[in-house]
């Protein structure tokens, strides 16, 4: 069996930052990285912004925008995740485990981690080359900092953690919800954690009910007529054939 390995947010966020950069302009992004005054940065929902000290003195202003996640379907997606033991318990610990990133594909429509293609950049710089060495300084700083405290992604995504968590952990069951077959913590993997697993489609309306325990009326009744149309007792087994004889 070949053992998998995992790959950090961090590691995650470095290489979907400098696809297709050369090796050059990363050098000069690293050589960059002690100019930026870490006490100004500033990571809120939606933006990651800096101050950065260039030659001569002068203060280069530079920020990375991702829009935040849509709210409308976390209702369902905290149910789903009272259901989930081992990404609450994940999340709890401060980790974002991938198999959430998945699940929030799958509820919400979109990864929580995002792709290059959907984060914007400025600086006040005047540098030809974009993104200029600034900005990419500035997606290896957060990318550090991802390895350290992985969550950070959730507060970029407009994802308030302790707030979800509060509502995944709150008393108060829902009702409607059936129990959990065979006893065990928590639905069978819908969302797998494997690096290389496909996100596949967000979950139409339907298929988040039948997730839920909640499928349409007419396939339960018509289980439920199945059911009755068994045998009351099953048939005797056939008996087995004679011996051939010697």
């Amino acid at each position: 069996m070949i053992e998998r390995k995992t790959v950090s947010l961090g590691e995650r966020w470095r290489r979907e930052a400098t696809r297709g950069i050369d090796d050059q302009r990363l050098a000069a992004a690293l050589e960059a990285l002690p100019s930026i005054r870490k006490p100004m940065v500033r990571i809120r929902a939606g933006s990651i912004r800096a101050e950065m000290e260039g030659s001569m003195g002068s203060i280069h202003e530079v920020s990375l925008q991702i829009r935040t996640l849509p709210q409308k379907d976390w209702p369902t997606l905290v149910r789903v995740l009272r259901r989930s033991k081992s990404i609450v318990e994940a999340l709890d610990q401060g980790r974002v485990p991938r198999s959430f990133d998945r699940l929030v594909a799958r509820i919400v429509g979109e990864p929580l981690f995002p792709d290059a293609r959907s984060v914007t950049f400025g600086c006040s710089c005047d540098l030809p080359e974009k993104p200029c060495r600034h900005v990419l300084a500035l997606h290896e700083l957060f990318a550090r900092r991802l390895d350290e405290k992985p969550w950070e992604i959730l507060m970029l995504r407009g994802v308030d953690l302790h707030a979800l968590l509060a509502k995944v952990q709150q008393l108060t069951p829902d009702d409607d919800l059936p129990p959990l077959a065979f006893g065990v913590p928590e639905e069978p993997v819908l969302y797998p954690d494997a690096e290389d697993a496909d996100l596949g489609q967000p979950l139409t309306s339907a298929q988040v009910r039948w997730f839920l325990g909640d499928p349409p009326a007419r396939l339960v009744d018509s289980v439920l007529n199945a059911l009755d149309a068994l045998p009351a007792t099953a048939p005797p087994p056939p008996a087995p054939p004679p011996s051939p004889m010697r």
